[in-house]
């Protein structure tokens, strides 16, 4: 168990290793063009169409010759797009990696946010969540950053109670249902003749 962890953990290092540049380059590109916005919204709209079953199935169907994906690309998606968009687009179709896409948009905006100081702030709760507590929340991450704090909530049956706060890339997690499970592991681990299982 513990080598097919340490095989995943290696895959999930090369795979940033190719994504985060990737996404770094057309974000150079994008910058460069005054387009950031516009070019990420763009690939935003294209990874909505390759989610799509039909279209997903046929551009990854190795039996269809790349000269006909590739006539596609340029007769739909060049006219609605700019330039660097449709190029990139192009590439990725050409090395038949448009699955990638979703990750190098999410390595995108976190270098996007980085690049304009951004920080941003995901409350989730059980229930509705009142302003004055978001006010406290906000209050709290600027104590310790000096971006600009973006943040959105939502609500999530599933936690059952309490609170999750994803600042950016770390999440801080109160919530009554990570709270019964941490309390369920150490039953297990502390070799318990019963274990319930709850969730």
């Amino acid at each position: 168990k513990t080598k097919k962890l340490k095989v995943e953990r290696m895959k999930e290092i090369d795979r940033i290793k190719l994504l985060k540049p990737t996404a770094k380059a057309i974000f150079k590109i994008a910058k460069e063009l005054n387009m950031v916005d516009k070019i990420y919204n763009e690939l935003v709209e294209c990874s909505k169409l390759f989610q799509d079953e039909d279209i997903k199935k046929y551009f990854v169907d190795r039996s269809v010759p790349k000269k006909n994906k590739m006539e596609i690309i340029e007769n739909k998606l060049k006219p609605i797009f700019s330039k660097a968009t449709f190029l990139f687009i192009s590439i990725l179709m050409q090395h038949d990696v448009m699955d990638i896409l979703p990750d190098i948009l999410s390595f995108y905006k976190e270098i996007s946010d980085e690049d304009y100081n951004i920080v941003r702030v995901r409350i989730i709760t059980a229930d509705e969540i009142d302003k004055e507590t978001v006010d406290n929340i906000i209050k709290t991450v600027e104590c310790f950053s000096n971006g600009d704090i973006v943040y959105t909530t939502e609500t999530d049956k599933d936690i059952i109670g309490g609170i999750i706060v994803h600042v950016d890339s770390v999440i801080y997690d109160y919530s009554v249902k990570n709270q019964v499970n941490r309390l369920q592991d150490k039953f297990i681990n502390s070799g318990g003749n019963k274990i319930f299982k709850i969730f």
